[in-house]
């Protein structure tokens, strides 16, 4: 879709100068999945930002050595690598606040709805699985191997294939796959629940209470377990926003934005004060993370999809917004894109601790995925799994107002 909706009417001799606007436009338009009226254009934004915190983390991983220590770039850095693992929960949150606006639909289909999902996840994540199949098979790196005999490298293919690593144990393949297990558990999950208590037919509020309370038991009983999958709970929040929506809509005060930005900001600080310390023991760490994440995330979500506001404003800028659009498609390549990067660097010669090369590496590491997400998006992604549907007029309800056509899309 291009950039300007009424692009003005060139004369022979103003065409030449116009011609880069047209080509931007067309570059723009690679990214664009949806032009019907209901599209919630910021929540494009803020998968943008989100996957864009998950990179950070593999970036600091990855390249932190390269990093001059105790320097300001390391520290910040340092602070996004810990922090980004919370654009997970701002995808699960805006998972929930979708999935559950097209689950609780009176007109919602299981059967459909299962086939959609497994057809919006599987054609990217299949393909990028043949290059990390390859590269075990053929690259000798010990980061793809796993040793084992012929019956346990098949059953650790076919647990990957079936995005079992996650919410069962066992090592994913790809190292972000992991929430793709989430995803899918959570779309089988939660219209069986919805059938069982026959939620339908409850009101606004009872669901609230009942989704709330899952999460709040959820958070209290996690320490118990080793591994209690408390993230989840990002989805609970998402379906909370989803029916609380009318309570952020058109909340245009600045003051409002500025104060949810300064929650979600000092949400991410604790988030680091808490990794980074022992200010919070043992098993806790991980459900006061979440919760925090969730309770920062909350009214910054539900702000930044209907306020109105300068959050909308900022999360509607176009480049944020073609990263959101192609974010799966990212999310899933820029391990395997920075990897790259970094087997590059390593092949030139160890370049030494420096500010002005690790800030290359950032630029580097980040076109890399760029380009690599771009080319996966545009060959398999957006033909085999974006359905766009164009509806005229407003026929779906305020309250559900862009949920079935960004869910397409998610």
């Amino acid at each position: 879709m291009p950039l300007v909706d009424n692009p003005p009417v060139l004369s022979v001799t103003d065409a030449a100068p116009q011609a880069p606007v047209r080509i931007l436009d067309r570059i723009a338009d690679l990214y664009e999945t949806d032009s019907s009226p209901q599209r919630i254009v910021p929540m494009e934004g803020l998968r943008g930002w989100a996957v864009l915190l998950v990179f950070f983390v593999h970036f600091h991983g990855a390249f932190k050595g390269f990093a001059t220590p105790g320097s300001t770039l390391f520290y910040v850095s340092q602070f996004l690598g810990s922090v980004g693992g919370t654009g997970v929960d701002l995808f699960f949150i805006i998972s929930g606040y979708l999935i559950y606006g097209a689950v609780v639909s009176p007109r919602f289909g299981y059967g459909r709805f299962l086939r959609r999902r497994v057809q919006r996840i599987y054609p990217t994540f299949l393909f990028v699985s043949l290059i990390y199949f390859g590269l075990w098979a053929f690259s000798g790196i010990d980061n793809f191997k796993f040793h084992g005999t012929i019956a346990e490298q098949i059953s650790y293919a076919v647990q990957n294939l079936l995005l079992m690593p996650g919410i069962f144990p066992g090592r994913a393949m790809n190292g972000v796959a992991w929430s793709l297990s989430y995803e899918m558990f959570f779309y089988l999950l939660l219209p069986l629940l919805l059938a069982v208590t026959a939620m339908r037919t409850w009101g606004r509020m009872p669901r609230v209470y009942f989704f709330l309370g899952l999460a709040v038991a959820g958070i209290l009983v996690s320490p118990l377990f080793e591994h209690p999958r408390v993230r989840l709970i990002a989805f609970l929040l998402g379906i909370v926003l989803f029916e609380l929506v009318d309570r952020f809509r058109n909340r245009s005060s600045t003051w409002f934005d500025l104060a949810a930005m300064v929650t979600y900001l000092c949400g991410l600080g604790l988030i680091y004060a808490v990794d980074k310390t022992t200010i919070v023991p043992g098993r806790l760490g991980s459900p006061v993370i979440a919760t925090i994440a969730g309770a920062a995330s909350f009214a910054f979500c539900g702000l930044c999809f209907h306020g109105g506001g300068i959050l909308g404003r900022c999360f509607s800028w176009g480049p944020l917004r073609a990263l959101g659009n192609m974010s799966y498609s990212f999310y899933l390549i820029h391990p395997l894109a920075m990897g790259t990067v970094r087997e590059a660097i390593r092949r030139v010669g160890d370049p030494g601790q420096n500010s002005l090369v690790f800030a290359g590496l950032m630029l580097a590491g980040f076109a890399a995925s760029w380009v690599a997400a771009t080319l996966l998006f545009v060959a398999i992604e957006k033909p085999l799994s974006i359905h766009v549907k164009r509806r005229a007029g407003n026929s779906v309800p305020l309250a559900h107002r862009g949920v079935q056509t960004a869910a397409e899309k998610l």
